[in-house]
C-alpha cells in the first residue's frame, strides 16, 4: 500500500541548511516587524495582496507544479469560497472570519466533485476544461437568486480605521502564507510529493510501479481547492463586496499561473519568488502603460522564460547549483563535462 508521510527529509550540509532557514526566518521576522511598525497604507495593502497570492500560488502549485496538471480554474474555488462566506453573512450574519473554514470546505467539496471527472483528462484538454468551468460557474453566479446576481453581496466593513484593517489582513495573509508554504514544503519532501512528481513525469509508468495516481490527484486537488476557498472567504471580508465578474475573474487564475511559472513551478520557493515579481511589475506597468500593453509585456516575459529559463527562477538556481557541484567534484585539472 502506498504510504503517506509528511515528514520533511533532510539534505545538504548542516551549515548550508542552517543558513538557508535563518535567512527565511529573518525575512518573515522583518515582514512581521514592518506590519507592526509600518504606517503606509498603500505598502501594507500591496504586501497583503502579495501574501494572498503567495497562498493561492502555493495551492495551485500542489497539483499544477508538482503534479503537472495545468489548472486555469483556481479562481473557481476562490470565488466559491468568497460566495460561501458572503452568503452566510448575508442570510445568517456570520462573520467571514468565522466561516472561512466553511468556505474552504465548500470549495473543497466542489473541487472533489469537479476533479473526479476532470482529472482523468490530461494536458491541453484539462487546461481547457478548467477554463470552461470557471466561465460556467461565473454565469451560474450571475443567474442564481441566492447570490443576488449582478447586484452582488455587500458585507459591512470592520469597525476599524483603514490602516488597522489593512494591518489586520496583512498579518492574516502573512500567517496563512507561512503555514501553507510549510505544508507545501512538507508535501515536497514526502511520499506524496514524490508521487506527484512521478505523475507529472509519466503518469502511466507511475501507476504501473504502484503509485495510486487517482487517489493522490483527487486528494491533493481537494486540499488545493480548500486553501483557495479559505482565501476567498477572507477576501470577501477584506473588500466588503463581491460580485460574479470580479470574484470569478480569469485574471486571478492567470496571475497565479504566471507567478508559479516565473518563480518556478514544482518548488516550494517558486511562489515566494513569483508572486512579488508579478504583482510589483504589474503595479509598475499599470501606472506607466495601458492595460493592453501591460498584457503584451507579460506575454513576452512568459515566452522568454519558457524559451530560456523553462524552470523559472528556481530552475535557473538549481541548474547553477548542479553546475557548481559538478565543478567541485571534478578532479583537479580536469574540466567539468
Amino acid at each position: 500500500m502506498f504510504s503517506v508521510y509528511l515528514v520533511p527529509k533532510s539534505g545538504g550540509s548542516r551549515a548550508a541548511t542552517v543558513a538557508a532557514w535563518s535567512a527565511w526566518l529573518a525575512l518573515v521576522a522583518g515582514l512581521a516587524a514592518y506590519g507592526l511598525l509600518g504606517t503606509k497604507l498603500f505598502v501594507l495593502s500591496t504586501l497583503g495582496t502579495v501574501f494572498m497570492y503567495v497562498i493561492l500560488t502555493q495551492a495551485w502549485n500542489l497539483i499544477g507544479g508538482y503534479g503537472g496538471y495545468l489548472n486555469f480554474g483556481l479562481v473557481t474555488f476562490f470565488g466559491i469560497g468568497a460566495y460561501a462566506s458572503g452568503i452566510l453573512f448575508h442570510y445568517f450574519e456570520l462573520s467571514p472570519f468565522l466561516t472561512a473554514p466553511v468556505a474552504g470546505l465548500a470549495a473543497g467539496i466542489a473541487g472533489l466533485a469537479i476533479g473526479i471527472p476532470t482529472l482523468r483528462l490530461r494536458g491541453a484538454y484539462f487546461a481547457l476544461v478548467t477554463m470552461i468551468i470557471t466561465f460556467a460557474v461565473q454565469i451560474l453566479a450571475l443567474n442564481l437568486a441566492i447570490t443576488q446576481g449582478a447586484l452582488g453581496i455587500y458585507l459591512p466593513r470592520l469597525p476599524l480605521s483603514p490602516l488597522a484593517v489593512e494591518r489586520l489582513f496583512y498579518f492574516v495573509f502573512l500567517g496563512l502564507a507561512v503555514l501553507v508554504t510549510a505544508f507545501v514544503y512538507a508535501v515536497e519532501h514526502s511520499n506524496v510529493g514524490w508521487a506527484l512528481v512521478a505523475i507529472r513525469e509519466d503518469e502511466d509508468a507511475a501507476e504501473i510501479v504502484g503509485v495510486r495516481t487517482v487517489e493522490i490527484k483527487w486528494a491533493v486537488n481537494t486540499i488545493s481547492c480548500f486553501i483557495a476557498g479559505v482565501v476567498g472567504g477572507l477576501y470577501a471580508q477584506r473588500i466588503a463586496y463581491i460580485e460574479p465578474t470580479g470574484t470569478f475573474s480569469f485574471d486571478i487564475s492567470l496571475n497565479v499561473v504566471l507567478m508559479a511559472v516565473i518563480g518556478g513551478a514544482g518548488t516550494w520557493q517558486g511562489p515566494l519568488i513569483g508572486a512579488p515579481i508579478v504583482l510589483l511589475v504589474a503595479d509598475a506597468l499599470r501606472v506607466t502603460v495601458t492595460s493592453e500593453v501591460n498584457r503584451v509585456i507579460f506575454s513576452l516575459i512568459v515566452i522568454v522564460i519558457a524559451l530560456f529559463v523553462p524552470g523559472g527562477v528556481m530552475g535557473l538556481v538549481q541548474r547553477l547549483r548542479r553546475a557548481r557541484a559538478v565543478e567541485k567534484d571534478a578532479p583537479s585539472g580536469v574540466p567539468a563535462p
